[in-house]
């Protein structure tokens, strides 16, 4: 009986619609949603209005590095002056109280916007905002102050009632983690809880943060980026919110801090169980996690993303913590040993799936040309298997092969 070989290739694609805030010049016109609008106020207005409360700075130990009090938030640490620090802490302050109005210590117009991108970006629990506003004051041509006021999507109920809502499911995910787990293994089990309790889904509500994830099990990209971000900082492991392009549309994914090194994951291009298509994958044998874009270098995501340029975030170098690295299911050959024992070891742990990657294209076409083209892949599947059905990502250098396919 001949044996046919189906492979299946997989698009991804993902929208993004990030909060931001714009720097306008008008007068006297209302805020607009996702917008940050300078609004000055002529010099009869200034002489009779009222002086904001000067804010207190937020104290440092909140935003502080790993090892000491509070968590390390990537964005604040590598603002380069004083005057960006304390702005950072005002708004973060700010949005954390939900003021209407919070003056501003700066008189730099120019900072406001890439300091709230900042503030959105090192912290994901703040999930009832997606814009602010800033309003000018001037007595005759001289700028005296600067407001800030967060767009606010929720009334305070709402915040608090989610709020208490998020932290129970929060709760979920944590006390699942395996007693003794260091950080690799606590990431890797948090990525993978997401990735199995989440559909993603285009047209959902809260799809831009981590209410859609945690209290509806139904996201996008975004959505899975912040909700895995904040469970890792729970976790009190680093994380950063990045931003770019993939397939053409805007995405989102995160930074994590394992052992000393940064590393690039991505919850939404992992999360399997929706590419394919329906009737793509057997049903004993349907997919659900993809690594191969857990724990990766800035060189390796750039293969398939797109950074946004304006964005400060690390340079990711390490590989000691790739996944297929850490795992054992990296090939340096087109190893018949090292095959033969990558697949047993999958049957004997139950898996429906046995992946591995390749350390060159090189090598990548050699396993391809023995597994797929000379059909050996048959020699390392169960005997049951009568057809072997497999992924292959030659931009990740990957080969992913679902095992009992009658």
């Amino acid at each position: 009986m001949s044996r046919r070989l189906n492979g299946i290739i997989v698009l991804l694609i993902c929208a993004l619609f990030a909060s931001c805030g714009r720097i306008n010049e008008k007068t006297d016109v209302e805020p607009e949603t996702f917008a940050g609008v300078d609004r000055e106020t002529p010099e009869e207005m200034w002489e009779s209005e009222p002086e904001t409360e000067s804010l207190t700075a937020v104290d440092e130990t909140s935003v502080t590095k790993d090892g000491e009090a509070g968590i390390y938030y990537y964005g604040f640490e590598n603002l380069e002056t004083q005057e960006e620090r304390r702005l950072y802490q005002e708004v973060l302050s700010s949005l954390q109280r939900r003021d209407v109005e919070t003056e501003l210590s700066t008189l730099s117009v120019e900072l406001i916007d890439p300091i709230f991108q900042c503030v959105m970006a090192d912290h994901p629990e703040i999930f009832y905002v997606d814009g602010y506003t800033s309003t000018t004051y001037k007595l005759g041509n001289s700028l005296r102050k600067i407001t800030f006021s967060g767009d606010y999507t929720l009334e305070e109920e709402e915040i608090i009632e989610r709020t208490g809502l998020l932290e129970v499911a929060a709760k979920g995910f944590l006390e699942g983690i395996p007693k003794g787990a260091d950080a690799y293994e606590t990431v890797k089990y948090l990525y993978e809880y997401l990735i199995e309790h989440t559909d993603y889904e285009r047209e959902v509500a809260d799809s831009q943060n981590i209410c859609s994830v945690l209290l509806n099990g139904r996201s996008v990209c975004q959505g899975y980026a912040k909700t895995l971000q904040w469970l890792c900082q729970k976790a009190e492991i680093p994380a950063l919110l990045v931003t770019g392009r993939a397939n053409g549309g805007g995405h989102a994914w995160i930074v994590v801090y394992l052992d000393g090194e940064w590393y690039h994951v991505d919850p939404t291009w992992g999360d399997a169980s929706y590419l394919g298509g329906e009737g793509a994958y057997p049903e004993t044998a349907y997919p659900a996690v993809n690594y191969d874009y857990f724990c990766v270098t800035t060189k390796q995501i750039e293969r398939t993303h797109e950074l946004e340029a304006k964005q400060n975030i690390p340079t990711c170098t390490a590989v000691e913590d790739q996944y297929y690295r850490r795992e054992g299911l990296y090939l340096e050959s087109a190893d018949s040993e090292q095959l033969e024992r990558i697949f047993d070891e999958a049957v004997r742990g139950g898996k429906t799936t046995v992946s591995f990657q390749c350390a060159d294209d090189n090598v990548f076409d050699q396993v391809y040309q023995l597994l797929i083209e000379e059909q050996k892949v048959f020699d390392y599947l169960p005997e049951a298997d009568k057809k072997a059905v497999y992924v292959d990502s030659r931009k990740q250098r990957t080969f992913s092969f679902w095992l009992n396919c009658k």
